[in-house]
């Protein structure tokens, strides 16, 4: 990741962490949705001209605040935000491995306003047909990275990647 990205990426943080201490408020949708964005454009791995795979499995870390707000509509929420990735992937030609999932967690080091995503790439079961965005030229893609706030699961988590696609 250049020096840029990553100086980017820590005012960012820097930014967002410091209004929310300031200011107390208390994490919306609009910015999970946008945090999911970021995660995709952040881990999208180029497998070949016509396919760039990002993750489809999502948690996001919430304070014990927000986390108790938004948990009654995780189910509602989770799908809402499963489809806003989903449109966003269409636009940015990317392609996920398996279906998408966004799950809530409640982290009781974060304060209010205050968030995390993790994500990782799952591929799915042989009975499912990964979603596929249509093929195309490919999106420009940032470098390999994480968004502020960002952290992908421990490297022993995250099944191995397959030599080559799935015939798609």
């Amino acid at each position: 990741m250049g020096v840029m990205k990553r100086f980017e990426q820590r005012l960012e943080g820097l930014v967002n962490g410091t209004f929310a201490k300031v200011f107390k408020s208390e994490v919306q949708p609009v910015e999970i949705a946008g945090a999911l964005q970021r995660e995709c454009d952040n881990n999208a791995t180029i497998w070949n001209r016509e396919r760039t795979v990002v993750p489809n499995d999502f948690i996001v870390e919430l304070s014990t605040p927000d986390y108790e707000r938004l948990s009654p509509y995780s189910g509602q929420l989770g799908d809402e935000l499963s489809g806003l990735v989903r449109d966003y992937a269409k636009q940015q030609r990317y392609t996920f491995m398996g279906p998408i999932k966004v799950h809530l967690e409640k982290a009781e080091d974060l304060d209010t306003g205050l968030y995390r995503v993790r994500s990782r790439t799952l591929a799915s079961s042989t009975s499912q047909a990964p979603e596929r965005a249509p093929a195309g030229p490919p999106a420009p893609v940032s470098p390999q990275g994480r968004a502020p706030g960002g952290y992908g699961y421990p490297p022993a988590a995250v099944p191995p990647m397959p030599a080559a696609p799935p015939p798609g």
